[in-house]
């Protein structure tokens, strides 16, 4: 089996500046996810897709390969599909399956990663993809949009007597996505009844999006290094 790391890493975040390398516990955001590929052995390559220099001289001296992508792919509105789809087309070696990891997600590491492969690779005659997901802190008939008008009229529940479900919600957590290439480019995306739930810890879910997901990961990350050395 072929397998390919793929790590997307766009410079010009607006909420947190520079957040795929700031850093954490003394290490750029990216490293914990490109050693985290590394240290799994799974792959035959560990690409970066990115737009920045910077990025890309920090991420090879961590040990993987960059490709820069092109304006089009670098402002708000590429979306996830079209970096895959670029960096799969300019690849000259195809690959059996491919694991997009992003770097906001420090806290899942190489076990993670060989667990998650191992699910999919078991199963991968009945499914195309595998996606990481956490339970949900609500049931989805809790969580909804505002009125514009600022009501709740589209919450139908009773909150003060909301009782749990006796089955479980939940979410995507952005740690781990995994594709046949060929179902990925036909789809587009990686969900459906042909994917796989790989399940982590709400710990282990951390994403950083803003200023107290940072601190927190930092946190969190400074905590587990505590207990590696011990």
């Amino acid at each position: 089996m072929k397998r390919l790391a793929v790590i997307p890493a766009r410079s010009g975040s607006k909420g947190l500046k520079d957040k795929n390398i700031i850093d954490v516990c003394g290490k750029p955001l990216i490293a914990y996810t490109i050693e985290a590929a590394r240290d799994s052995g799974l792959f035959d390559q560990i690409i970066v897709s990115t737009d920045s220099g910077e990025y890309g001289r920090i991420s090879e001296s961590y040990g993987a390969r960059v490709m820069y992508r092109g304006e089009m792919l670098s402002n708000d509105s590429a979306t996830t599909y079209m970096v895959v789809e670029d960096l799969l087309h300019r690849i000259p070696e195809p690959c059996d399956s491919f694991v997009l990891l992003q770097p906001t997600s420090p806290m899942r590491d190489a076990g993670h990663i060989l667990e998650a492969v191992q699910i999919f690779e078991d199963r991968r005659k009945d499914f195309d993809f595998l996606v990481s997901v956490k339970l949900a802190e609500h049931a989805k008939s809790l969580v909804n949009r505002i009125g514009e008008d600022g009501s709740l009229k589209f919450f139908e529940d009773d909150f003060s007597l909301y009782r749990r479900q006796e089955y479980k919600f939940y979410s995507p957590n952005g740690a781990i996505f995994m594709a046949k290439p060929g179902a990925y480019l036909k789809q587009k995306h990686f969900f459906g009844a042909r994917s796989l739930a790989y399940i982590m810890s709400k710990e282990d879910s951390v994403d950083i999006d803003d200023g107290l997901d940072y601190e927190f990961a930092c946190m969190l990350m400074a905590k587990k290094r505590g207990r590696e050395k011990v």
